[in-house]
């Protein structure tokens, strides 16, 4: 199937989902089996959970793989060989699951958490993330996830204004360390 293809079968597959179209949701499990190598509570591959994300949401990032605007070699080599169906299935089933914490061995001091709680209600997180943090229909929770992942992500996102435009708006570049609170902030929260 050519990428184009495979594009356009995404396409149909969130517009399906849209209108409460599920996949197998254990067809799901089994064809999830490689992701979890590396999305899993415990991992130390700085990959995100996947757990109770929005299948919607789920199936955009798989598009932006498949397309290459989202850069990843692991995903985008996954990813290519499964057919639309397989795709919705695996995004029905991360998102049908309730979402985990990530594990981590990083221990933060309530400063720490304080300065991370006052950015992000500084860059207003929550207009789109919800105001717990736990995502929306389309949008990722943030509560929870990795914090690797999480700081890494917002460096990137403030490099490429392409990937995240709210955050980008403002026009300033947060400082590392903010990130680093920031991250360490959503990351003490309850999924």
């Amino acid at each position: 199937m050519s990428k184009k293809s495979l594009i356009l079968a995404l396409v149909a597959a969130l517009a399906a989902h849209a209108t409460g179209a599920l996949a197998d949701v254990s067809a799901g499990e089994k064809k999830a089996e490689l992701c979890v190598n590396c999305h899993r509570v415990d991992n130390s591959h700085s990959a995100p959970l996947l757990d109770g994300l929005p299948a919607a949401y789920l199936l955009k990032q798989f598009a932006l793989y498949i397309s290459g605007k989202r850069f990843g070699p692991a995903m985008q080599s996954n990813l290519a060989a499964a057919s639309s169906e397989d795709l919705q299935s695996i995004a029905d089933y991360f998102s049908s699951r309730p979402p985990l914490r990530a594990v981590t061995k990083m221990t933060a001091d309530q400063q720490t958490q304080d300065a991370g709680s006052t950015m992000a209600r500084t860059l207003d997180c929550s207009d789109c993330h919800g105001a717990d943090y736990r995502g929306t229909k389309d949008v990722p929770r943030l509560a929870g996830q990795l914090r690797n992942y999480l700081a890494f992500q917002i460096s990137k996102m403030q490099r490429d204004h392409t990937l995240h435009p709210p955050m980008s708006s403002t026009g300033q570049l947060i400082p590392q360390p903010e990130i680093e609170a920031l991250a360490t902030y959503f990351a003490s929260l309850e999924p």
